[in-house]
């Protein structure tokens, strides 16, 4: 447990980057208080803290210096704020786009997954699908694919692990292209990862909106079942909720499903590829992306 200094208010010097952010923006202090309790929480892209402070309890969000710049933030708070209005994402107490700084009140996370988290999810998404909101910004799955891959082209060696299925994708992309040109966009998340679904005992709240915007609703639908890992009863109990829903018409056909589940392991394996190129663990990220690229082309070759 961290105890803060007893001299001041600003948050222990064990972590710089609190203290610096509290130093910059001295409107923390007056949101949150003399902080009591510092305590990390796992974050890929951000650094996230849970702050039990003098006035409550709340998560800070820190960008890291390595994607600045990658995320609009002025998007990601417009759509942040609309999400928060329909009741799926925490309200927004702090915000400033220009430094990537964001607080929200903090809510306790169940130690377990929940049985009924397929349901759960399933009947949020279609909640933001078939809201009507106007995101800012458009998730486009095979722009977001092919700057992936060619950030990474500089890499012999991953550019031949990633060969066939780069292959495969772009005879998909050809071949899907004129099925997919009338769906009607709607707002999606983007990141339906694990670590971006918080279960407490009353309810699931969706966070980081860093990759929000309007896309084909596939996209979400697909990337949710892939991340999570569902079985086969557990997405049947996802998309079922989902279409409970008014979204149930935005539903894409199995086949179209299939193969964005494709696309969403691609670019699942090219993130990690990056994480390789940027010097992470191989053992473990390669294998990632090597699975996650072989699950991809067992997905397309049933879909074909």
């Amino acid at each position: 447990m961290l105890v803060p200094q007893t001299n001041n208010k600003i948050p222990d010097s064990e972590f710089p980057e609190i203290q610096d952010a509290f130093k910059t923006h001295p409107e923390l202090l007056d949101l949150c208080g003399k902080l009591k309790r510092v305590l990390p929480q796992e974050g890929l892209t951000n650094r996230v803290f849970r702050l039990d402070a003098e006035k409550g309890a709340f998560f800070l969000r820190l960008p890291r210096q390595e994607t600045a710049g990658i995320v609009d933030r002025e998007a990601e708070a417009a759509n942040l704020s609309l999400a928060a209005e329909l009741g799926l994402a925490l309200l927004p107490l702090f915000c400033k786009p220009c430094a990537g700084v964001l607080v929200t009140g903090a809510v306790d996370v169940v130690g377990d997954v929940p049985p009924d988290l397929p349901q759960k999810l399933g009947a949020s998404l279609g909640r933001l699908h078939a809201s009507g909101a106007q995101f800012e910004g458009q998730l486009d799955p095979d722009a977001v694919y092919r700057a992936q891959r060619d950030e990474l082209g500089s890499v012999p060696d991953f550019r031949a692990e990633m060969a066939p299925l780069d292959e495969a994708l772009q005879d998909l992309s050809r071949t899907m292209r004129l099925k997919t040109e009338d769906v009607q966009l709607v707002p999606s998340h983007g990141d339906l990862s694990p670590g971006n679904c918080l279960s407490t005992a009353e309810r699931l709240w969706l966070i980081d909106w860093e990759y929000s915007g309007m896309s084909d609703p596939a996209w979400d639908i697909a990337y949710a079942v892939q991340e999570h890992g569902f079985s086969q009863d557990e997405e049947s109990r996802f998309l079922k909720a989902y279409c409970g829903t008014d979204a149930a018409d935005l539903l894409p056909d199995i086949k179209r499903l299939e193969l964005m589940k494709a696309r969403c392991d691609a670019v699942s394996a090219l993130w990690a590829l990056e994480q390789v190129a940027k010097g992470r663990d191989p053992e473990i990220f390669l294998s990632f992306a090597l699975a996650r690229r072989d699950r991809a082309l067992e997905t397309i070759g049933r879909a074909n």
